[in-house]
């Protein structure tokens, strides 16, 4: 997913119906601080995801999925797959655990600019291969993605800008089921 530095969020197909993505709300996560991994959408929560400028502040968002939750990864390096790789691989001691829980009880669970109306359709995500090189977006990007996940409460992990080594860095926001 591309990003001009705009939010992104996460949530549960039942509560689209409440994100209009105008100025109003728009606004209202702008002026969120940092540190602040969700917020309320309807009678729902979603997960924010605010870019981290120190990394860059427009760029790739690469999404990655297993069997029980979703990685969003922000990252700069060459060979730019090694840049992905180690963003994944990175323990997560010492990331940054929001302490709200984000319900998805459909298993449904969509991932979108903010800017965008919760009424867009968007595809469902599909496999692919991480990309070799980082380059401008010079198509247009997604700006929205579906993924099936096991229903259930989420939480929101960041990992700030990290420099495992002097040729990368990167963020990364981890959506993992909760354990309350």
């Amino acid at each position: 997913m591309w990003t001009n530095g705009e939010q992104f969020l996460v949530m549960d197909r039942y509560f689209l119906y409440a994100w209009k993505g105008d100025e109003a709300q728009v606004d209202a996560l702008a002026e969120l601080h940092w540190s602040v991994t969700a917020t309320e959408v309807g009678t729902g929560m979603a997960a924010v995801v605010a870019i981290d400028g120190t990394v860059n502040d427009v760029g790739w968002l690469e999404v990655f999925q297993n069997r029980t939750g979703i990685a969003i990864v922000q990252a700069l390096g060459e060979p730019y797959e090694r840049a992905l790789g180690k963003a994944l691989a990175y323990p997560i001691d010492g990331d940054h655990v929001g302490g709200d829980i984000v319900p998805v009880p459909s298993g449904n669970m969509y991932f979108f600019s903010a800017v965008l109306n919760g009424d867009c359709v968007w595809p469902k995500a599909k496999p692919g291969k991480a990309p070799v090189h980082w380059e401008p977006a010079g198509v247009p990007a997604p700006s929205g993605l579906r993924f099936d996940v096991p229903r259930g409460d989420y939480q929101l992990q960041v990992r700030w800008m990290t420099q495992p080594d002097e040729d990368t860095c990167f963020a990364r926001w981890l959506f993992c089921p909760a354990f309350t």
